[in-house]
């Protein structure tokens, strides 16, 4: 496989996962991460700015300490990921994350955490705001299907 058939493959790949989302299993059980959508990507967004590693090298306690603090907001924001809706998120995030917390191991949780930050999409999403911004009601709006302007 070629390097630019490598890379159309990935496109593909997050697209796909942008449109269906994607399933994972712990123990008996299948989860399904839906598509996000803005609410969601919000609620998420809470616990990952929580995340933060500060490890010096030199205190291997600093490592511990670090890793506890950031155990709780992973697992909330994977868990509001799955649960997809604003009042289960209020009413079992709390519930499900310690779930979590007890199922997944440390690949697992990095693997869908990954893909989670796939399915945001922010490539779209700047494109998006980007045309948004320049387009105003004083200015010529362009015609996205055509490329030409509005007289």
């Amino acid at each position: 496989m070629t390097e630019r058939e490598r890379i159309l493959a990935e496109q593909e790949e997050a697209k796909l996962l942008v449109k269906e989302g994607f399933f994972f299993d712990i123990g008996k059980r299948k989860w399904h991460i839906k598509p996000l959508v803005f609410g969601t990507i919000a609620e998420a967004n809470k616990y990952a700015i929580n995340m933060k590693l500060n490890i010096v090298e030199s205190d291997n306690a600093s490592m511990f300490s670090e890793l506890d603090k950031n155990i709780k907001p992973l697992m909330s924001f994977i868990a509001v990921c799955i649960l997809h809706s604003k009042w289960k998120i209020r009413l079992f995030r709390k519930i499900l994350s310690k779930y979590l917390e007890w199922k997944l191991n440390p690949d697992m949780a990095l693997k869908i955490a990954l893909a989670i930050l796939q399915m945001y999409d922010l490539g779209n999403f700047i494109t998006s705001i980007r045309m948004i911004g320049q387009t105003t009601i004083t200015s010529p709006k362009p015609n996205l299907i055509d490329g030409k302007t509005e007289a």
